[in-house]
């Protein structure tokens, strides 16, 4: 698996001076309804220890920082991309390559 970041991206993480992507998988239930989805996002570093010793996600490392997956089956491409989204002064990361 080959993982790329946009340099938006990069010059964000760099901004933010954190280097770890989580891919958390996000599960809504209602009586009528049931939603799965992905969610990236820059964690706190006390919350990476915390998936990555409890929920036990796996940590991949790359030469930018790491990526951290979750143990549920994940439909993962050769080649993922992550970058960064802005809309208005919101600001969130987009995954290209990784499907429930």
């Amino acid at each position: 698996m080959t993982i790329r970041y946009t340099p938006e991206l990069l010059e964000y993480m760099d901004k933010k001076n954190n280097h770890t992507i989580l891919v958390e998988l996000v599960e809504i239930q209602n009586t009528d309804l049931e939603v799965v989805d992905l969610h990236v996002y820059l964690p706190h570093p006390r919350q990476k220890e915390k998936f990555l010793q409890e929920k036990k996600y796996r940590k991949v490392t790359t030469d930018v920082g790491d990526v951290l997956l979750p143990s549920y089956p994940l439909q993962i491409e050769e080649e993922v991309t992550f970058g960064l989204k802005k809309m208005w002064i919101f600001t969130s990361l987009s995954c290209e390559g990784i499907k429930i």
